[in-house]
C-alpha cells in the first residue's frame, strides 16, 4: 500500500515580457510537500515559456532548485531582467550555482 504524496504549490511571482514578436512568460513557484520526511520545507522552481511569432511555445524549468526564498527571488529577477530563454535557463542556473 502506498501513501499519497500531498504537495501544495503556489505561484510567488509571474511576469510576461514582450520583445518584438516574441513573448516570454516567467513563473516562480513554491511547493511544499506535506510528507514528514521533507520537513515541510518549501522548494522553489522557475519556469520560462517562450512564444514565438508563429505561436510555437517552448518551455523549460528548474524544479525544486532553491530552498531559500531570497536566493530564488534573486535568480528569478536575473532571468527576467536578462530575458532568459528556455534554452538559456539551464546555463544561467548552472552559472548561478557555481
Amino acid at each position: 500500500m502506498s501513501k499519497r504524496e500531498k504537495t501544495v504549490e503556489k505561484v510567488i511571482r509571474c511576469d510576461e515580457v514582450v520583445c518584438g514578436a516574441v513573448s516570454y512568460s516567467y513563473t516562480l513557484t513554491a511547493a511544499e510537500n506535506k510528507n514528514h520526511a521533507s520537513f515541510r520545507i518549501p522548494l522553489y522552481s522557475v519556469t520560462v515559456e517562450m512564444t514565438d511569432e508563429d505561436g510555437e511555445v517552448t518551455s523549460a524549468s528548474v524544479k525544486d532548485a532553491f530552498c531559500d526564498v531570497g536566493q530564488a527571488l534573486i535568480f528569478y529577477g536575473k532571468i527576467v531582467e536578462g530575458l532568459a530563454t528556455p534554452i538559456d535557463l539551464a546555463y544561467v542556473y548552472e552559472d548561478e550555482m557555481a
